[in-house]
């Protein structure tokens, strides 16, 4: 995994550093989902072949922490593989 330091301009644009788009393969006009989660701001390349189930995934997130304000929750096992949690998710 790499890892840059990078600032805010006065622009509000962010620069993501060479070495972290080459690892990324980030090319010039690459499209972002930009998340704040308490402010944390995450970034999602938009792929067309993966953007209808990154929106699902968003969802079901959504619909996950609701449930979980009201005190409902499912627990994953460490053991289980991504699409088993993914499985619970979107349940």
């Amino acid at each position: 995994m790499e890892v840059s330091i990078t600032k805010l301009s006065e622009n509000g644009q962010v620069v993501i550093t060479a070495e972290i788009r080459k690892d990324a393969g980030i090319k010039a006009s690459t499209k972002f989902l930009v998340f704040n989660e308490g402010g944390n701001i995450l970034l999602k390349m938009i792929r067309k072949e993966t953007l209808a189930r990154d929106l699902r995934l968003i969802e079901a997130i959504e619909r996950s922490e609701e449930q979980i304000s009201r005190g409902k929750a499912v627990k994953a096992d460490t053991s289980m593989s991504d699409e088993e949690i993914d499985d619970l998710l979107m349940a």
